[in-house]
């Protein structure tokens, strides 16, 4: 494989590549060195001197052996943002008979382990991140790779890992995942969520209900489609709507009301979405939306069709007009997360019975809400410019992959959906080979090489031409499309991934014909023997990812911007060495 470079549209925002750390044969080594070897297994804090004098342990050395050498403590990256510790020699990485001296020398007949390399990599959707959100966005993604990288040093798989990444990313109100989603026509929170373990084998879930961490269900419908059903029956690995819900509950899941799952913003964004509709469909400002029961509800969602055939609220598209009015901020502050205190909001379902989620989708506009607009469109002209520099454009699927100690490879989407959606629709990262794919190793490949790939983008697109498996196959062959739609060879991922965007998505006639824009990014990560390769390209105007490898002390973020006067895609790469 030859070595990629990242695309001129990466920017130097510490995602820097990998470099493993080669051990060093110095001579005899001091006793302040050893332990300062012991703490960078920890990683040395900024303020601590490199040449701080430590005092030696009181207790007495045990046997040493003048005569062998330590290794090198460190090695890092030369621009400082990935480094990588080289822990040879430390005593977690010893046999448990090596006999360890003062200075850190080891008995020489005593063969040195080294600690199995996991990795992480998120991302946290295509489309626009305002420069003023950047740090936000980004911070989002470092904590889920953190969060993530703790599960797998700890031994935990890498499904779990994915869970817990894109947990973490579903908590956060600044991504359509989870709390804080985009809400349906009706004003209803169904999220769409995939897990796809290292064999391929998925559980998924779609426009799902009251469900706070739809990712934490589509693993529960994983495991469970593994255990045999009595009479030969055949256990499913997607469920929607309902039918989800009503698993969830089986299965000892909390359901939450669905105003628990509505952020401010989402709550903003429903309400001015709902007069950009009648605009849209020449009724005029209106001078007042009143919201008062269920009975609104129905009225509402025939509104929706129209606004699907516009291509409003599509992913990896703006999430409102640009003539959109503002928001008039008279409805009753809601809590920033599900889990402010107060709302009895617990992790196990009641002894009581399943919780009362059947109250009107809109209840969380109050019991009247009054949305002034013709009165109030002069005053906020000026503001609205200005929060529009500031505002994001990203509506769209979030995603994970990982690797765990075992070499295992697993990937998971999870997304709210589009804004003013109907109900029931069922997104990209509910759909195995769409959002979300694996392709696991052969048996007879020496190599054990693997690749996943997740997507975000326009759902329908992605589904038309089954983005993410497309993806993963072009990368796991090394192939692209040629003249006449012959698959072609191509040694060079940077030019795979770069003919996947352009000839198999945007060139597709079902993309190509459709009325509304293609647009895509895709995260893909191989596995191979002598490392882990992430790949990224998009045709969006931003893409936020982030990875993190179990030698490096902090995850390697960037946000990955498209350069005018370019080709229209962005792409990047990264190497991580095992």
């Amino acid at each position: 494989m030859r070595s990629m470079k990242p695309a001129q549209s990466l920017q130097s925002r510490g995602f820097a590549q990998s470099r493993g750390a080669q051990p060093q044969t110095n001579g005899p080594t001091s006793v302040r060195a050893y332990i300062h070897q012991v703490r960078s297994f920890l990683g040395k804090r900024k303020s601590e001197d490199d040449h701080e004098p430590i005092a030696a342990p009181d207790y007495p050395p045990p046997d040493m052996d003048d005569d062998e050498p330590c290794d090198s403590a460190k090695d890092g990256d030369s621009d400082g943002n990935s480094e990588v510790w080289d822990d040879w020699g430390s005593p977690e990485h010893l046999d448990g008979d090596d006999a360890l001296s003062i200075d850190g020398t080891v008995d020489r007949s005593k063969k040195r382990k080294k600690a199995p390399v996991s990795a992480v990599f998120i991302h946290a959707g295509a489309g626009y991140h305002s420069t003023a959100n950047e740090r936000v966005h980004l911070e989002a993604c470092r904590e889920a790779a953190r969060v993530s990288m703790r599960l797998l040093k700890g031994g935990h798989t890498a499904v779990d890992a994915v869970e817990a990444a894109i947990k973490v990313l579903e908590d956060k109100e600044i991504t359509n995942a989870g709390y804080g989603s985009n809400l349906a026509i009706d004003g209803t929170v169904e999220c769409d969520a995939t897990l796809v373990d290292h064999l391929g084998r998925s559980g998924a879930c779609g426009a799902v209900p009251n469900i706070k961490n739809p990712i934490s269900l589509a693993k529960t419908i994983l495991e469970s489609s593994n255990k045999p059903l009595s009479l030969r029956r055949v256990p499913p690995n997607l469920l929607v709507a309902n039918g989800a819900k009503d698993f969830a509950w089986e299965s000892g899941m909390a359901l939450v009301p669905n105003e628990w799952l509505v952020s401010k913003n989402a709550r903003d964004r429903y309400v001015r979405w709902q007069e950009d509709l009648r605009r849209a469909e020449g009724k005029g400002p209106t001078a007042t939306v009143t919201v008062t029961s269920s009975e609104d509800v129905e009225p509402a969602r025939r509104e929706h069709t129209s606004a699907i055939l516009m291509g409003t609220w599509n992913e990896g598209q703006p999430d409102s007009p640009a003539t959109s009015s503002p928001s008039w901020r008279s409805t009753p502050q809601m809590p920033r997360s599900p889990m402010s205190p107060g709302t009895g909001l617990t992790s196990q379902p009641s002894a009581r019975g399943t919780p009362d989620t059947s109250r009107s989708p809109l209840s969380f506009l109050g019991s009247k809400v009054m949305t002034t607009v013709s009165s109030k469109r002069q005053r906020f002209a000026s503001a609205q410019s200005n929060d529009a520099e500031k505002s994001d454009s990203i509506t769209d699927t979030v995603g994970a992959i990982a690797i765990d100690q075992q070499g295992h490879l697993a990937a998971g989407s999870s997304s709210g959906g589009i804004g003013m959606k109907h109900r029931g629709r069922v997104g990209p990262a509910a759909l195995v080979g769409i959002g979300t794919a694996v392709i696991p190793p052969d048996s007879k490949d020496r190599d054990g090489v693997s690749v996943a790939a997740v997507t975000s983008g326009t759902g329908e697109h992605m589904a038309t031409t089954m983005a993410s498996q497309k993806c993963a196959e072009r990368i796991y062959h090394q192939t692209r499309r040629g003249p006449g739609g012959q698959d072609v060879e191509e040694p060079d991922e940077r030019e795979v991934l770069e003919s996947f965007v352009f000839n198999d998505f945007q060139e597709h006639p079902g993309v190509k014909n459709s009325c509304s824009a293609g647009a895509i990014g895709v995260m893909a990560v191989k596995k191979g023997p002598r490392g882990f390769y992430l790949y990224f390209a998009h045709n969006t105007d931003s893409f936020a990812l982030a990875s993190m490898g179990s030698n490096d002390r902090d995850p390697a973020c960037v946000m990955s911007r498209i350069i005018e006067g370019g080709n229209g895609i962005a792409q990047g790469a990264l190497k991580i060495d095992v």
